[in-house]
């Protein structure tokens, strides 16, 4: 177990990284001293990283979740739970409201739409968590203690109207996500290949991706395109979308190896 300091200089990269890290220290250490459930800001690809790899060099893990509201919520909280909790007991008492925006049918809303209106409020992008776009507006998940405030003043995207609702968090809808099929082959099952192809990049482009830590896989952030990747894993670029591994086939007569996946943007 690392102490504070070593931890933050072998993880901090700037002074935001740094309290960043040290607040989540701090939260860690308030929930084991005095026994109750804590949790960060949500985090995004890279934050949440960072935090995994400081509750690692803690010794944390074993009272640490990451939750978003939803499996595979790409915006996450780090939740610190006390031993007399289990973790599905912390993620049902992680503080966290599903706001539900109501669109006029004919109105056509974009992700960037929501966001732009919820950062017009003058808000922390910090206190907001993924949002869901769907047929009928968006799910929005937020910090429960701006849950109210939002719920008064987010009346808006754009020049569209919205009308919100508190919904309960087992009411979540999924998000329209354009999922599209692809199947291809690679020389090997590493990340950089793989990613080459998913993405359409070439070789050298999915190197560098790599390397200025664009790439998660399953969320972690990745720096070695020699990862082996395996069915069922999850690639994220960001910027890009999201990739899920749905199988490797059989091997063509060049050695190659054959894959298929599903890509979302």
């Amino acid at each position: 177990m690392k102490s504070k300091q070593e931890i933050l200089s072998a993880l901090a990269q700037t002074e935001d990284d740094r309290v960043l890290l040290a607040g989540l220290m701090d939260k860690e250490q308030t929930c084991v001293s005095r026994g109750y459930l804590t949790h960060s800001r949500f985090l995004d690809l890279r934050e949440r990283a960072l935090a995994a790899e400081a509750v690692r060099l803690m010794g944390s893990a074993g009272h640490t979740v990451f939750w978003g509201g939803y499996d595979d919520a790409e915006r996450v909280l780090a939740v610190f739970y006390p031993e007399y909790l289990e973790e599905p007991s912390a993620r049902e008492q992680t503080p966290l409201a599903l706001l539900r925006a109501h669109k006029h049918p004919g109105d056509t809303l974009s992700h960037r739409d929501y966001l732009g209106a919820l950062m017009g409020l003058q808000i922390d992008r910090a206190v907001i968590g993924d949002i869901l776009v769907h047929d009928g507006g968006a799910d929005v998940l937020v910090l429960e203690d701006m849950a109210e405030f939002i719920l008064l003043h987010f009346d808006k995207a754009g020049r569209k109207r919205l009308t919100l609702s508190r919904e309960p968090l087992a009411s979540l809808r999924q998000a329209q996500a354009g999922e599209t099929e692809g199947e291809g082959s690679v020389a090997s099952p590493r990340l950089d290949a793989v990613l080459a192809l998913v993405f359409r990049l070439s070789r050298g482009e999915a190197q560098e991706q790599i390397a200025r830590g664009a790439v998660f896989l399953n969320h972690a952030q990745c720096l070695k395109g020699e990862r082996t990747v395996a069915e069922g894993d999850r690639l994220t670029l960001r910027g890009m979308g999201r990739v899920r591994i749905l199988s490797f086939g059989g091997v063509s007569r060049k050695g190659r190896i054959f894959i298929k996946f599903v890509k979302s943007c």
